[in-house]
């Protein structure tokens, strides 16, 4: 039987190649259109993730100080005032707290009799348990007066009125201490016994939002009486370590007025920081009376907050560390911030 025979080959030019198929721009565009997509739903929750990690870190932070605390209290059976003024001696809450969180070499080399040489070298050391991640500006020092002080973004809790000390009840956990202390002298530190309110139920630490922008720009010129203290930056009252002051108390803040107050800028006009206080005039305004910045400014020191998203980490003085809504009531704050207020603290704070 003969042999089959084969096809013919074909001539076609397209015989024998594998076809190939290119993007067309329209294709292109939707490949792109899907990743950037994909970049801005995966971005906000890395920055989420971020932020959970911060404000995990911010509250170690305060647990690591506020059981530092309760180690001096263990030694002296009272913490420490928010400073120690007197002809001799000189210190601050965080000062003090140094050999209690792993700062002891510090606090050794520290000058209590002359305190302004520990200017620029000692108070200019960054203490990270002293900042919250969220707030990394805090990590340059600022100069105040003849040096560069260091930052911290917490302070202790300095009652209802924690500015100015002349006018404070001290009816908070820290407040100065010492022979030349504000409201009275010779003022000593509170021990746990006077927390009759109950350490669970009283903020020891809190967090506090580090700078503001030109204040003195809404001063009227010239000021008269003028201000005390001199107007700075505020972040020059935000230091760890402050040089003597009888304004400086150490860092404080208190329930002067809701969580996250601060002045924007330098034309904005400051919020009231109370029901009862209306906002200033235009600037320039004068430094004393009811509209007066005088009543902001202090407002403006004392006021917690922090850049975590809805409210600012506190330590209560059980040494517990809790959340704080920046929609928390005056009311609430004030009582966390009394010690021996006798308030009932109602509601989910």
């Amino acid at each position: 039987m003969p042999p089959r025979a084969l096809p013919p080959i074909s001539e076609s030019p397209s015989a024998g190649r594998v076809g190939r198929r290119g993007f067309t721009l329209i294709e292109l565009l939707v490949v792109i259109s899907i990743i950037v997509l994909m970049l801005g739903l995966l971005l906000p929750a890395v920055q989420k993730v971020r932020e959970a990690a911060s404000r995990m870190r911010c509250a170690n932070n305060l647990k690591q100080c506020a059981l530092g605390l309760h180690n001096y209290h263990d030694a002296r059976h009272r913490f420490p005032g928010a400073t120690e003024t007197s002809a001799t001696r000189y210190t601050s809450l965080f000062v003090a707290l140094l050999p209690h969180i792993d700062q002891e070499p510090l606090y050794k080399q520290w000058d209590f009799t002359t305190p302004l040489t520990n200017s620029s070298g000692r108070a200019g050391v960054v203490i990270p348990s002293y900042i919250c991640p969220s707030q990394p500006a805090a990590n340059n020092p600022v100069t105040v007066g003849i040096g560069d002080y260091a930052l911290s973004t917490y302070g202790g809790n300095g009652g209802t009125l924690p500015f100015p000390p002349s006018l404070s009840p001290c009816d908070g956990v820290f407040f100065a201490s010492g022979p030349a202390a504000k409201l009275k002298v010779n003022q000593t530190g509170v021990s746990l016994e006077d927390i009759t309110d109950g350490a669970s139920n009283t903020i020891l630490l809190g967090e506090r939002i580090v700078g503001d922008q030109a204040l003195d720009s809404w001063i009227a010129s010239p000021i008269t009486p003028a201000p005390d203290p001199p107007l700075q930056g505020t972040s020059a009252y935000d230091v760890w370590a402050p040089p003597p002051n009888i304004n400086a108390t150490g860092g404080l803040i208190g329930a002067t007025t809701t969580i996250n107050y601060r002045h924007q800028s330098y034309w904005s006009p400051p919020v009231s920081p109370g029901p009862n206080i209306p906002p200033p005039p235009p600037p320039p305004v004068q430094w004393l009376g009811p509209e007066g910045l005088s009543t902001f400014w202090w407002a403006r020191l004392s006021s917690m907050g922090s850049n975590h998203p809805g409210g600012a980490n506190v330590a209560l003085a059980d040494g517990s560390v809790r959340f704080l809504s920046a929609d928390t009531p005056l009311s609430t704050l004030r009582s966390l911030c009394t010690r021996a207020g006798h308030e009932v603290v109602v509601g989910d704070w």
